[in-house]
């Protein structure tokens, strides 16, 4: 509950939403879906904005852009449902979408509130970057980026009273399989680590690597260095087992009561092989 919670605001403009975000006094911020900024118990908080009336509920195919876009109000249960995220990608987001939260939540927290938040294991994000999403942000203009980037630079981006008011994810090129694994204490907790993967061939040559992981640092990541490894080759399971022990190597994770961090490296490498592997045998 926000107990020092004052106005409240609910504009049908875009432009008005930044407006009231811009002030200084007092303390403003928007309201997604509300699941986690609700729960956070903020008392620095005394006023929010909210945007159910920005027209951005929307998830569509855009064939000129030859991409599935994303409003940033879509709520997961719009993602989870939707034809369009369901048919590309090998239904991975959409996958994902359905187990980052319950049915409830699931009808209440959205897409743009989970690229805000960047939990470190969110399973939806790690699919997200494995599929190379892009983020619009509106600030005093609006700039695409790929999502990537924006995690690394989410406190600056969101310091300036920027809204996340979309996610676009291209169509894919040539034969790609793509696949998600995880590992949590229970199928219905949250991953302790994930790992997605998405490859793409030509020819019998594998043109474009992307591998995500979440649970081993801050934000989800995306693994560069191993995706060079792979391009360009033809990929088979010694290859594929060579890249996941690399993986371990690079990823150093922090453990906590849920995992330790040895625990992390172990099945950031064999997850991360295991997706590889599903993502290899979908191109069949």
């Amino acid at each position: 509950m926000l107990i020092n919670l004052r106005q409240y605001h609910h504009p049908h403009d875009l432009q008005e939403a930044l407006r009231l975000l811009r002030r200084l006094r007092p303390r403003t911020v928007p309201l997604a879906g509300g699941s986690t900024l609700i729960g956070s118990e903020d008392r620095s908080v005394e006023a929010v904005v909210d945007l159910q009336n920005l027209g951005l509920h929307y998830v569509k195919m855009d064939l000129d852009s030859q991409s599935v876009l994303i409003g940033a109000m879509a709520t997961l249960a719009d993602v989870s449902r939707s034809d369009a995220v369901r048919r590309v990608y090998d239904g991975i987001i959409a996958e994902a979408a359905h187990r980052s939260a319950g049915s409830v939540l699931r009808n209440q927290a959205t897409i743009g509130g989970a690229v805000a938040v960047a939990d470190p294991a969110d399973e939806l994000l790690v699919v997200l970057l494995a599929c190379d999403a892009h983020v619009t942000i509106c600030a005093s203009d609006a700039i695409q980026l790929p999502l990537a980037e924006f995690l690394t630079r989410r406190d600056e981006l969101l310091a300036e009273h920027a809204l996340i008011t979309e996610v676009a994810l291209s169509l894919p090129q040539g034969q790609t399989g793509a696949a998600v694994q995880r590992v949590a204490r229970t199928p219905a907790d949250a991953p302790i680590v994930c790992a997605a993967a998405v490859l793409s061939f030509s020819n019998g040559m594998c043109t474009t690597a992307r591998l995500a992981l979440g649970g081993v640092s801050e934000t989800p990541v995306r693994l560069p260095k191993v995706e060079v490894m792979l391009t360009g080759q033809a990929v088979n399971s010694e290859l594929i087992e060579a890249a996941a022990e690399w993986i371990s190597e690079l990823v150093d994770p922090i453990g906590d009561f849920r995992g330790s961090a040895a625990y992390r490296k172990a099945m950031a490498g064999v997850l991360s092989a295991r997706a590889m592997k599903e993502a290899l045998a979908r191109l069949a």
